[in-house]
């Protein structure tokens, strides 16, 4: 073999090393996050448990938050008259089906 083959399979090996040792941490780093997290959705079920067994069923935790209210429009008066519809007049061009083309 070439040494600069061997020197670039080398290359390739610490690099490839490299990775899979960056692939452990981030997933290492993942799975710590989902615990923590975890944790934290345990204990506030496990605070809502405590408050249903003690007799207190006031399940809102935090104030949930008010859907937003659209303004009030105004009601249109139905004896204000509607303007008066346009005439047809005939259209240009041949009508629609017609096989008579030119």
């Amino acid at each position: 073999m070439n040494s600069d083959r061997v020197d670039e399979i080398s290359a390739l090996r610490a690099q490839k090393k490299l990775d899979r040792e960056a692939e452990v941490e981030a997933r290492e780093a993942k799975e710590a996050e989902e615990a923590k997290s975890h944790a934290a959705n345990m204990a506030r079920i496990a605070k809502k448990m405590a408050r249903i067994e003690a007799g207190n069923n006031a399940v809102a935790e935090e104030p949930a938050e008010e859907p937003a209210l659209k303004p009030a429009t105004e009601k249109k008066n139905p004896a204000v008259e509607k303007p008066a519809a346009k005439a047809k007049g005939r259209t240009k061009g041949r009508p629609k089906g017609s096989k008579n083309r030119r």
